[in-house]
């Protein structure tokens, strides 16, 4: 389809930099237990999202898990910023300083331009100078909430499957969506994650209608 601070920073080896924030362990009273489930993609899944990030980004991956997408991020971007909320899924402590650093292939190894916040993506404050993000989850509760956070950092685009639960999107943070209500027919996909198709008369069905979806805001979900 056309698609129209309160972190503290461990020291240790040049290779590991893990943040951990006090917020890791909170949990919002409307919490939904699906986000906080995680398993790695596939690779063709990374592949397409890898795509949309330009060459020398500065890059917010959100629910990073294992840090497996992260690093192919840190590979392309200038800087990436990884949060995740389970402290179990990312690598331990930094090594001492005596230790060798880990080789590439290492599951310990970070690159140098990778650094991991521990923490609620939810209410962990986002970096600032972020201009593009990655939210490569399916059972995402909080997509407007996450993107709200975005757009006051002024990143300028979205790379996720949260709206649609299946393919890889980008969306441009920096165009305004137009109002649902001036939408007469076809595919939608609204600000706030909900996604759908607002019926019309069927004589203006066209192809290029059928294969597009607008940008909208305030659609009926908004509302409920």
């Amino acid at each position: 389809m056309d698609v129209a601070g309160g972190a503290m920073r461990l020291e240790g080896a040049d290779s590991v930099r893990v943040a951990c924030c006090p917020q890791r362990f909170a949990k919002a009273a409307d919490d939904a237990s699906w986000e906080h489930l995680w398993a790695p993609y596939d690779e063709a899944t990374y592949e397409r999202a890898l795509r949309y990030v330009p060459a020398g980004a500065a890059v917010l991956d959100i629910g990073a898990g294992d840090l497996r997408f992260a690093r192919q991020l840190a590979a392309r971007a200038r800087i990436v910023y990884a949060i995740e909320l389970q402290a179990a899924l990312l690598p331990s402590s930094p090594l001492p300083p005596c230790s060798p650093p880990p080789l590439p292939q290492d599951e310990t190894y970070l690159p140098p331009n990778l650094i991991v916040l521990c923490g609620d993506a939810r209410t962990l404050p986002f970096p600032a100078g972020i201009d593009t993000a990655v939210l490569l989850m399916r059972h995402c509760a909080h997509f407007s909430l996450y993107r709200e956070k975005l757009e006051a950092i002024g990143c300028r685009r979205l790379i996720t499957n949260a709206r649609w639960r299946m393919g890889v999107e980008c969306i441009d943070l920096a165009r305004r969506p137009q109002p649902y209500s001036e939408l007469a027919l076809g595919w939608y996909a609204c600000r706030c994650g909900a996604t759908g198709f607002r019926p019309g008369p069927p004589e203006a069905l066209d192809e290029r209608l059928a294969d597009t979806v607008h940008e909208v805001e305030r659609c009926p979900e908004c509302q409920t």
